[in-house]
């Protein structure tokens, strides 16, 4: 309860920093998005915010995300089979490896990939804002089970 409690401060700064109204249902929608390593979809998020005693439409939510995508502090991640897309707190840039199979999203924390922005930047006179980088395959439990069925 303590942590949860640090993570909505954390939240409600952030939010102050960006110069975002702070709401509860903002506050509790960013702090979630900060603290998961699920990359949820809206239905999660949704879910989440109801599940812990909020009054909150699936339009709120959905427009809770797009003003945080548009502040640059989370960023949405493909989509997944079902067509649900993902969101991601994206504070440390990292890129995501994506089982074709599951739709595990794993966060991969190396940097080494923005090298790309600048080089798009030299070879386009683009003025680049940001990217994301994700890689598809097979993670090891589908690659166990599919290899366990052939």
């Amino acid at each position: 309860m303590v942590q949860e409690q640090k993570t909505l401060l954390a939240a409600a700064d952030k939010l102050k920093e960006y110069k975002i109204k702070n709401t509860p249902q903002r506050q509790v929608i960013l702090s979630y998005l900060m603290t998961s390593h699920d990359h949820p979809s809206i239905e999660m998020i949704f879910n989440y915010v109801r599940g812990n005693g909020f009054s909150v439409s699936l339009a709120t939510v959905y427009n809770t995300l797009q003003l945080l995508i548009d502040n640059n502090l989370i960023i949405e991640i493909a989509a997944d089979s079902g067509g649900h897309m993902r969101y991601d707190y994206f504070e440390v840039p990292h890129y995501h490896v994506i089982c074709v199979n599951c739709n595990k999203i794993v966060d991969v924390f190396d940097d080494k990939y923005k090298k790309n922005e600048e080089h798009a930047r030299l070879e386009t006179g683009f003025q680049v804002f940001n990217s994301q980088y994700e890689v598809y395959g097979l993670c090891p439990e589908c690659q166990k089970k599919l290899s366990e069925e052939a």
